[in-house]
């Protein structure tokens, strides 16, 4: 009885699943499409250009509206090829150089240019994800002398990352520029941006793509961290990658930085994602663990839009009953919308007339117990600031645009539906009125709250807000 009161419950978080082998062909596609995934990441370190390509076709022949999230590689500085049986002990020191040689117990190789110039004494060097961890102890001018913090076997081209580091190498590499050229000419909706540092990297990102693909800032590295408010002036939203800041950080560190991530990132009225490792046992197993169960729990009433699936999806044994199991918990923590600590966040730092707005129609929504709050918009900015402030009622919105209805896939609580273009407020409201009655079932007197811009069809134009009964007109 509970599961069924579960399934039957609207779900406000949305879901991002990762697209790999698990979900290779078009009838797989649908069905994780039907099964609930608002956007499919394509995760472009992985697969051929053709693969993607055949991704988005299948995802489009969707009747459903889905998002394309396209998440370029950046960097990928590895060791080499190691000799066999190389094991680097505990407390032991080793060499690290970047002249190509084969890797064994008193060497190891690291394919960047640039190690001996970025890389200090007292620096940690990660390497397989902070499964081996060394630290600079001398610095000469062909070589770096590490003491092995934690120690392990070294296998061939291994992930190498600096947390302590400010590497020079660019966040966009030739391939990623090749890859963001393929996502613009198949028009992908979003793309996410590995290694950022900065707002330049953003900046490289968006001279590349169109203006009406939205960028995703994915908050992996520490520098990162210490950039924040800078990434966030220029993202449009944030992903926080909680396996990559659990390599850099203390563990215990990880919740806390990733509240103060989401808290940021909804303070500037941009969109927030949490990432990586939410439902890792379900990979194998059919069912998830109480940690998980909590985990997810915590980050959705912490503020996220968002909770994105990886190796779940894209390499698990059962990705349907992944996103299943998803939805049902988002389902329950959302319908415990009250507990959220969005409720009592402070103003967006941005767009203070708009986020006005937003907050008032929230306010007067909840005051008059709205069924719903409709939204016109043509850039998705209007429900975005409204969603963040968690209303009891509906967010329903309307736009004349398919990138933007797209992009609504990624906001808590919006559902979005296609309108079209009128000349006059009037005829907006009256198109909108007439689907609430036939496609939504309202009855007349339903009380909404409208939000809108006066003239339509102009962006950034939010300037009206008016409590609409249904057939009033």
């Amino acid at each position: 009885m509970l599961l069924k009161y579960l399934i039957n419950m609207d779900r406000k978080t949305k879901i991002i699943a990762t697209v790999g082998p698990s979900l290779s062909s078009e009838s797989k596609i649908k069905k994780i499409i039907d099964t609930g995934a608002n956007v499919l990441r394509i995760n472009f370190s992985h697969g051929t250009l053709e693969d993607h390509e055949n991704v988005i076709s299948w995802a489009r022949k969707s009747n459903k509206q889905v998002a394309i999230m396209q998440d370029i590689q950046g960097p990928k500085i590895r060791t080499g090829i190691s000799s066999e049986n190389t094991f680097l002990e505990k407390s032991k020191k080793v060499t690290l150089t970047n002249i190509e040689t084969e890797s064994n117990n008193d060497i190891v190789f690291i394919n960047y240019e640039n190690l001996l110039r970025d890389v200090n004494v007292d620096d940690r060097v990660f390497i397989d994800d902070g499964q081996i961890v060394l630290k600079v102890v001398e610095k000469e001018n062909d070589k770096l002398e590490a003491l092995i913090l934690i120690g392990g076997e070294l296998r061939d081209n291994q992930g190498v990352a600096f947390p302590d580091s400010n590497l020079s190498v660019s966040a966009i590499t030739e391939k990623d520029i090749e890859h963001l050229k393929f996502g613009s000419e198949h028009d992908v909706d979003f793309v996410a941006v590995s290694f950022v540092r900065n707002a330049s990297d953003i900046n490289l990102v968006k001279e590349i793509i169109p203006k009406d693909v939205k960028v995703i800032a994915k908050i992996e590295l520490k520098t990162a961290l210490d950039n924040i408010d800078e990434i966030l002036d220029v993202a449009d939203g944030v992903m926080v990658a909680r396996g990559d800041l659990g390599v850099q950080l203390p563990l215990e560190q990880v919740p806390f930085v990733q509240k103060q991530i989401l808290d940021a990132a909804n303070k500037r009225g941009k969109i927030s994602i949490t990432a990586t490792e939410m439902l890792q046992s379900m990979k194998t197993s059919y069912r998830p663990t109480r940690a998980e169960v909590t985990d997810i729990t915590n980050a959705i009433l912490e503020g996220s839009d968002a909770v994105m699936l990886s190796a779940e999806t894209s390499i698990g044994d059962n990705p349907n009953r992944v996103v299943e199991v998803m939805s049902i918990i988002c389902k329950e923590t959302d319908s415990r919308n009250d507990t959220s600590s969005l409720l009592s966040k402070e103003d967006s730092k941005e767009d203070s007339i708009t986020t006005t707005l937003a907050r008032a129609a929230v306010q007067v929504a909840n005051e008059i117990d709205a069924s719903s709050i409709i939204a016109f918009t043509e850039t998705g900015r209007t429900p975005l600031l409204i969603s963040n402030f968690r209303p009891k009622a509906e967010i329903i919105t309307f736009s004349t645009k398919k990138k933007t209805l797209n992009q609504m896939n990624l906001l808590w609580g919006v559902d979005q539906y296609p309108i079209e273009r009128k000349e006059t407020f009037s005829e907006m409201l009256k198109a909108a009125n007439d689907f609430l009655i036939s496609e939504k079932k309202y009855n007349k007197g339903d009380k909404v709250v409208v939000v809108a811009g006066t003239p339509p069809n102009i962006e950034a134009a939010t300037n009206l807000i008016r409590v609409h009964e249904i057939g009033d007109l």
